[in-house]
């Protein structure tokens, strides 16, 4: 078992300090996300509904015309644009049992996010133009917005490029940025998946290592290993299980789980995040891919004019 949050030491595995730091960002990034999107429901809930819309919303995402042309938060595309996915097509994308991800959409068509039909499910134009879900979309558009200036600050993408946006974008086009979004998270979370070996356990994972790493500066993840770990803050399982909206049996199964793969270790003060030596090679690629895929994210969205005003604003202030 590890005994730190291991960063790989070999040299040919060496992690370089902008992925580190970046991945530090990013677990944080994608930590607040959840807790945006969740909005005090179930943990799941947030990523099924996400893969149900990327799958119904296929099309537009492969039109750069239709992105633009859905991509103000009061132009959601109409229900016969949405292409209906199996219950069965999610779960598998998700790595979730089958009867988890039946259980949940159930509720979700209860609440209204979803409708099941004959030919598969889709998140409906009346879902996703909600009060509800408006907020939710303008919440991560902000924090979106945040997470660029930390990337920018890091050295991780250009702060360069157009202040002003082409014509046909939209006045706020928090729809089209919110789709880009959630391409990235999904792909973090199945990096996730992989390492760790299931959704839950990845999230409580990715949790564990946030708030683990908080404390530090981007100094500190120059540190040997076993110094590294011994600087994590300690989290423990009550307020974790409260954190992330989860029985507190739940969490300390998962956490129990991941003290036996090696991902997390016991402290006198709560559980801490860890990487098993097995694995290490494994975590140095996810955090050298997050960097890739946080540059694909934001020239995505420089491609849809999203970041033009956010560069002309950050003018605006250091003048």
């Amino acid at each position: 078992m590890s005994e730190a949050w291991s960063q790989p030491e070999t040299p040919a595995r060496a992690v370089a300090p902008l992925a580190w730091s970046l991945g530090r960002a990013s677990a944080a990034f994608i930590a607040d996300l959840e807790q945006i999107s969740r909005a005090g429901g179930h943990l799941l809930e947030p990523l099924i509904l996400a893969a149900v819309l990327e799958a119904n919303q296929a099309l537009i995402n492969q039109d750069p015309a239709l992105q633009l042309e859905y991509g103000s938060q009061g132009a959601a595309a109409p229900d016969e644009l949405r292409r209906p996915v199996s219950v069965n097509a999610i779960a598998e994308s998700l790595d979730l049992p089958f009867e988890t991800v039946r259980r949940r959409i159930g509720q979700m068509a209860k609440a209204g996010q979803c409708v099941i039909t004959p030919r598969g499910v889709y998140a409906p134009h009346a879902a996703v133009t909600s009060a509800a879900y408006l907020a939710i979309q303008a919440s991560r558009y902000a924090r979106l917005k945040g997470f660029h200036l930390e990337a920018v600050r890091l050295g991780a993408v250009p702060s360069d490029g157009a202040r002003t946006p082409p014509p046909e974008t939209p006045a706020q086009p928090i729809r089209a940025a919110d789709r880009v979004l959630a391409e990235y998270v999904l792909r973090t979370s199945a990096g996730l998946m992989a390492l760790t070996g299931g959704l839950v356990d990845g999230i409580v994972f990715l949790e564990l290592a946030c708030i683990g790493l908080a404390p530090l500066g981007d100094a500190d993840l120059a540190v040997p290993a076993a110094e590294l770990g011994r600087r994590l803050k300690p989290v423990r399982a009550l307020p974790l299980a409260a954190h992330l909206g989860l029985p507190r049996e739940t969490a300390r199964r998962h956490l129990q789980a991941l003290t036996e793969r090696g991902f997390c270790r016991r402290a006198p003060k709560g559980h801490v995040a860890a990487v098993p030596p097995e694995a290490a090679a494994h975590a140095a690629t996810l955090l050298d891919e997050n960097l890739i895929n946080v540059r694909r994210l934001f020239a995505r969205l420089d491609q849809l004019g999203v970041l033009g005003p956010w560069r002309a604003e950050a003018d605006a202030r250091q003048a």
